[in-house]
């Protein structure tokens, strides 16, 4: 029996889009790609098959990216006989959250752990604890485990994501970030995330 695709609503294809083009900037430390359009609408394809089972033809991306430029959404600027595309508001907060939560479970779905552990900690003065409270419930739902009041951690390289969010985070800019062989309450937190 052939599994049927489901289909995303016009609405749905558009966030999915900026939820792609994100992920590059955030897996390039927020700095701004411009790939080219063919490139984009590939790679757009192939994310989108396997992060919604949607089967999305690239004519459905191209036209949705037309009209994310007609909304100023996003870019495309045409060089000579090549197109580039990329999001005009690189610090946008939700499709960041999206994207660096999307690139983490990524990294959660392979499952290659090299027995390491990844560990962000902060300490925002208390008269700015509203940005600290943003950034803890930041860290939560994007998939870092709370270790303590201020530290979390991950069990995948994810320097570049912390990069990111030091950029577009408010609060983030006093996060440090270190890589740890052992840590205590190893087996409790390996359970949290199905590590053996």
């Amino acid at each position: 029996m052939v599994e049927k695709k489901r289909k995303l609503k016009s609405g749905q294809l558009y966030w999915e889009i900026l939820k792609v083009i994100g992920m590059g900037i955030a897996a390039s430390s927020g700095n701004p790609l411009r790939p080219t359009l063919p490139i984009m609408v590939r790679e757009i394809s192939r994310l989108l098959r396997e992060n919604t089972q949607a089967d999305i033809g690239e004519d459905s991306i191209r036209k949705s990216l037309r009209h994310l430029e007609k909304k100023e959404v996003i870019n495309l600027v045409e060089r000579g006989d090549k197109a580039y595309v990329y999001l005009k508001d690189v610090g946008n907060f939700t499709i960041a959250e999206y994207s660096i939560k999307t690139l983490l479970d990524l990294k959660k779905k392979n499952k290659q752990w090299n027995g390491k552990w990844f560990l962000v900690f902060f300490d925002v003065p208390e008269i700015q604890r509203k940005k600290r409270d943003i950034l803890r419930k930041y860290l939560t739902k994007i998939g870092f485990y709370r270790y303590q009041k201020s530290i979390y951690l991950f069990p995948y390289e994810c320097e570049k994501e912390v990069v990111y969010l030091k950029k577009i985070v408010e609060g983030a800019k006093y996060m440090k970030y270190i890589i740890a062989d052992k840590i205590e309450d190893e087996a409790e937190v390996k359970a949290y995330f199905h590590l053996s």
